[in-house]
């Protein structure tokens, strides 16, 4: 037998330890949070959830119990990108915000930049959530089927060609129309909520420098809430990805990807009012990205990344034959984005690292559009328009375009311990028009035009980390001033839908956000356990020469989740692979609302006169949940290992307010706390692991 030499490149193999990876990386508020670490956190209705676990990082925020989105270092939900496939997911969350979109047994690692955000991200302002999905078991076939009190999930994984393709599927569905059927409560016997997701995944080597993926991920959300009116939303992600080695030292990643998010309203008990009231927003995108390591200490990142964009703003058409709704269809939005950038890291001393970024990106708003002007004296309304203008397609409405620049300095003192400064420039084309506090499945998309300009966002933050205890402990110190411009807020008593002239509704603002965030943590070991505590503030200021629109006179005022204290915790014990108990509790300031403080009376009709804008607070927030995994035999030759989980969300049974409303009673206007678990909330999950 002969054998015959053959040179296989291979890209440059760096081993560093784990434990001082605070201290090695180069970006400031970067936090890693890999699946293990996910499984081990407290769960929510017995389920690990990608969303609740962000919740626990300092700086990191959601507005109430239930709520959809997250807010990081001031910036409102819309502002985050969270990518899966590498494309960009719109809405992520499943049954009224209790549930992330993303399935958890799909997911590899989940990178969240709070603060350093590299080059090659761009298109939101304040965090980039990077999920970065399992491939698929290569030697062998495994998968893991469970079920809790509301969902019920399996996933699958195996070889098609050993060693050289694989595949994964996953799904996840609710059953939790039963629960409501069997609450002893007319308004829950009345509603129904359901949801369904599935991912699928197929990853094959073509050769030693070939490399292609197909994935593909669909979500579906239904409820209807002691009324007729049925609401229903869906995300839809396609991707591509084709990865290339030229060498060792330098390869490619070319990738396809294509998201859609739509939501719909179907009202049909009375016929003659049916109707059907449609929303959507659709990307495309390509993005080429490189990556080469020279010989030395540095790396060099580089690549374009072209979207294109289409918003349906509205449809409201009749449901039935009988319908009397007179239909209404916005004409659709288009736009273009394209953006090139360039990054180096590299190593001066043993003492001094650098990152430096570069990503200019570019908007072009597209035709068909008819673009209205106004009266330049008077604010803008339907009464003040003076000219419209048709722009056919083919043509540009309005090009927007402007550099971003990333900056991190790593100072190392020693082995344990570093100073890292950050700067980002960050723009955003895309807003998310909402007069509600979180993410709602009915918010409108709206693409930058000739009068919303894009978002741009300006962050410095310093943070000094250090390894105590043989690097078993990560303590961490960090700073941030944020400043965003071109912000949109709605007018008193605005209206987002179907409305084909919202640049009328909203007034531009400003924002600020400043603040400190403490951590500690130990992430090794039996017992692992974490805490941080945040003070933060964002603060707003309409922009707009007419004295009628200012917001609270034109002061600066707290934005809707402006929550300046922020206490997290989680506490893991191990006491063997097969028992562990885990426990997280949050506490935070309420946040802001407006209160009625007077009524006047105009022609005999009451009217409420409202406070300015923010001025009170909803009482604190403070919860506890707990959870024990047991996990089965761990004998080899045993078919499939079992999992049980009982967790108690909010143990503590405390009444969160979620809201304040006001009601007229004997024409005595009085004020009631809503809540939305004001009790424990105790669950079992089996899962099977094969």
């Amino acid at each position: 037998m002969q054998m015959t030499e053959v040179l296989i490149p291979l890209r440059e193999a760096i081993v560093s330890a784990q434990k001082d990876r605070i201290i090695q990386r180069f970006e400031v508020g970067l936090e890693n949070i890999s699946i293990v670490n996910l499984k081990l956190l407290p769960s929510t209705f017995g389920e690990s959830d990608i969303i609740k676990s962000v919740l626990f990082v300092p700086g990191v925020k959601v507005v109430g119990e239930g709520s959809s989105g997250f807010n990081v270092r001031g910036g409102s939900s819309d502002q985050n990108l969270i990518l899966l496939y590498g494309a960009p997911l719109y809405n992520p969350n499943h049954f009224f915000g209790f549930f992330s979109a993303v399935n958890p047994d799909i997911i590899k690692d989940v990178y969240l930049f709070k603060g350093g955000m590299p080059a090659r991200f761009g298109g939101r302002i304040s965090s980039v959530m990077d999920i970065t999905a399992k491939e698929g078991n290569r030697k062998e076939f495994h998968g893991n089927v469970g079920i809790s009190p509301v969902t019920a999930h399996i996933m699958l994984e195996g070889p098609l060609i050993k060693e050289k393709a694989s595949f994964i599927i996953a799904g996840r569905s609710t059953y939790s129309d039963w629960i409501f059927s069997r609450i002893d409560n007319p308004i829950l016997n009345n509603s129904v909520a359901s949801f369904y997701d599935l991912n699928g995944r197929i990853s094959y080597d073509i050769n030693k420098n070939n490399k292609v993926e197909l994935s593909s991920y669909i979500s579906h959300d239904e409820f209807r809430l002691n009324s007729d009116s049925l609401y229903r939303y869906m995300n839809r992600v396609s991707a591509a990805r084709w990865k290339h080695f030229f060498t060792g030292r330098f390869f490619s990643e070319i990738s396809l990807n294509d998201s859609r998010y739509e939501y719909g309203i179907t009202s049909e008990r009375v016929a003659e009012t049916g109707f059907n009231l449609a929303h959507s927003i659709g990307s495309t995108g390509i993005k080429a990205d490189f990556n080469w390591y020279p010989v030395g200490r540095s790396e060099l990142n580089f690549g374009v990344d072209l979207n294109g964009y289409t918003v349906n703003p509205g449809s409201y058409l009749p449901s039935n034959d009988s319908s009397l709704v007179v239909p209404k269809i916005i004409r659709k939005e288009k736009a273009a984005e394209a953006a090139a950038y360039i990054e180096e890291k590299f190593i001066l001393t043993d003492y001094l690292s650098v990152n430096a970024g570069f990503r200019f990106s570019s908007f072009f708003v597209r035709g068909p559009a008819s673009v209205l002007f106004y009266d330049p004296e008077l604010p803008r309304s339907l009464s003040t328009i003076t000219d419209t203008i048709i722009v056919p397609s083919g043509r540009f409405v309005k090009t927007y375009a402007g550099p971003e620049f990333r900056l991190s300095l790593n100072f190392r003192f020693s082995d344990n311990s570093s100073l890292k400064v950050n700067y980002n420039r960050t723009r955003q084309y895309l807003h998310l028009l909402t007069n509600t506090t979180a993410i709602s499945p009915t918010d409108t998309w709206k693409l930058s035009d000739y009068y919303l300009k894009p978002q741009t966002g300006d962050q410095v933050a310093i943070g000094f980390y250090r390894m105590l205890y043989k690097n078993n402990i990560e303590t961490s110190a960090e700073i941030y001033f944020k400043s965003i411009r071109n912000m949109i807020d709605f007018k008193g008593g605005a209206d987002l839908i179907m409305n084909a002239n919202l640049e009328a509704e909203v007034v531009n603002v400003r924002g600020r956000a400043y603040g400190i965030e403490l951590t500690i943590r130990s992430t090794e070991g039996r017992l692992r356990w974490s805490a941080g505590y945040t003070y933060s503030r964002i603060l707003m200021k309409s922009i707009t020469p007419f004295r009628e629109e200012l917001i609270n006179e034109g002061k600066w005022f707290p934005a809707n989740y402006d929550k300046p204290h922020d206490v997290v915790a989680t506490f893991n014990y191990l006491f063997s692979r097969r028992y562990s108990i885990s426990a997280g509790y949050t506490y935070s300031t309420g946040r802001p609302v407006t209160y009625p403080i007077g009524v006047y009376n105009l022609d005999g009709i009451k009217v409420p006169f409202y406070s300015d804008r923010n001025r009170y607070r909803i009482p604190d927030y403070s919860r506890l949940d707990l959870s024990m995994r047991i996990t089965g035999s761990l004998k080899h030759k045993k078919f499939g290992r079992s999992n049980w989980i009982f967790s108690v969300y909010n143990a503590l049974g405390r009444p969160n307010v979620y809201s304040v409303y006001f009601k007229e009673d004997n024409n005595i206007v009085k004020g009631y706390k809503l809540s939305v678990f004001a009790m424990a909330i105790p669950s079992i999950t089996y899962t099977i692991d094969f």
